[in-house]
């Protein structure tokens, strides 16, 4: 992944590491040359060496037989040109991924600022990826927040939206929009976390759609009342579709056609009927839905909470009424 100006991958730090490995050897080499070919103290001909790589322009230690004076020939050449080298891959190094680290930041921020409506993932775990990952494949705008230096690096390699904090912390909560987006996801290790979290995120937005993972199912109706709208355990909901695959396969196999996967048949979508829609007071069938939009209804959520499955076609649509449509998804552009 390329983040900011410059992409600094395995091969360059081979690179740095050639480089000083190889300065390293012609200070060596030359301290020692000095020692064989002129006999003199090793301090003295470390510091010959180190006056004629960097040529600062000081006199030699002792006078220099002909023989050493064609090895000070050959130490400036291979000095001057691994000390350039070297040089060169400590300021790419250091210097530029100082800059990249920095003016990538800086883009990434600007990027969450400009995020709204978007769904905040707290935790990098197996649950975190799974999810973070589907998303992207919806094309849903998202952000996550991890502590963990090592998922961190996973994130910057799949080139996801992150902010590096304590997720339940409310500063990090608000710079990634707390305030303006759709949902979030808790899907921190421990239920405590997760039920702080709860607490943190309902204070800073109370129509935040807040979805929390429970590790011991006991602990639901403690998320449920610090503010959570739903809870999932992974554990209960594997094994109840256990059951359901020991119990009604076929019907296990018509879900699995509007679960969302790269080979996606089916999809289910929810169209939000406002004040100002040309749906309201149309019954289902004036409304038209499965020949303009593709879709076919099959639930209609009412604003009080009361789910109609299988609505009679003469249902009069009313504001704030959510359609419950499957339709076939686009096919995906070349």
């Amino acid at each position: 992944m390329k983040r900011g100006l410059y992409h600094f991958d395995q091969p360059r730090t081979l690179r740095f590491g050639l480089y000083l490995f190889l300065f390293l050897t012609v200070l060596g080499g030359g301290t020692a040359g000095y020692h064989l070919l002129e006999g003199w103290p090793l301090s003295e001909c470390l510091y010959m060496t180190v006056i004629t790589v960097s040529t600062v322009g000081f006199g030699e230690v002792h006078p220099l037989s002909p023989v050493g004076r064609m090895f000070t020939i050959l130490l400036v050449f291979f000095g001057v040109t691994s000390a350039a080298l070297s040089l060169t891959a400590i300021f790419e190094y250091f210097i530029l991924r100082g800059l990249n680290n920095l003016f990538g930041r800086n883009k990434m921020d600007k990027q969450i600022e400009k995020l709204d409506r978007h769904i905040i993932i707290c935790g990098y775990g197996r649950t975190g990826d799974y999810i973070a990952r589907d998303l992207k494949k919806l094309g849903k705008p998202f952000v996550v927040i991890e502590d963990d230096p090592e998922r961190i690096k996973v994130l910057e390699e799949e080139g996801v939206l992150y902010i590096q904090g304590d997720p339940s912390d409310e500063d990090q909560l608000e710079t990634a929009g707390v305030t303006r987006a759709e949902a979030l996801v808790a899907a921190l290790p421990k239920d405590a976390d997760n039920l702080f979290l709860t607490i943190n995120a309902r204070s800073l937005n109370r129509d935040l759609h807040i979805i929390a993972r429970v590790q011991d199912s006991d602990n639901s109706r403690k998320l449920i009342k610090a503010g959570a709208n739903q809870v999932v355990s992974p554990f209960s909901t594997g094994a109840a579709r256990i059951v359901q695959l020991l119990t009604r396969p076929s019907a296990v196999d018509m879900i699995e056609l509007v679960t969302p996967h790269e080979n996606l048949e089916l999809e289910v979508c929810e169209i939000l009927v406002d004040e100002k829609s040309d749906l309201v007071r149309k019954t289902l069938a004036e409304s038209r839905v499965r020949q303009t939009l593709g879709c076919m209804v099959f639930a209609v959520k009412r604003l009080n909470g009361e789910t109609l499955f299988d609505p009679d076609p003469q249902l009069r649509i009313e504001s704030g009424d959510v359609l419950l449509a499957i339709k076939k998804p686009r096919p995906a552009e070349a």
